[in-house]
């Protein structure tokens, strides 16, 4: 993915997400997560939030999917409303949790 695409789709969230309530918070992205990763999990989280205008088991299963891939790539979406920040972490994953993954994701 092309750093283009990348700033694309970050500038792209912040101007669909980061209005409203949300206009004064800042977006931090961990250093752990790559940049790729997290462009990844800002498309999947804006398609989520559009997806929820949308009928109600649409959202479910676009939600339950973008959880999915978001856990294989060991992110998880974090918002802290008294700093005003929503974060991208990197979460290790120990290997109970990996083989839980496995097993949802392979059956």
């Amino acid at each position: 993915m092309k750093q283009e695409s990348i700033d694309k789709i970050i500038n792209a969230w912040k101007s669909h997400l980061l209005t409203g309530e949300l206009e004064d918070y800042q977006l931090e992205i961990d250093e752990k997560v790559p940049i790729k990763f997290a462009a990844i999990a800002l498309h999947l989280d804006s398609r989520t939030v559009k997806a929820a205008g949308k009928k109600e088991e649409y959202y479910e299963g676009y939600k339950d999917a973008a959880v999915g891939v978001l856990n294989i790539l060991q992110i998880e979406i974090f918002q802290d409303d008294q700093l005003k920040v929503i974060s991208l972490l990197y979460k290790e994953l120990d290997d109970d949790k990996q083989e839980e993954l496995k097993q949802h994701i392979w059956g």
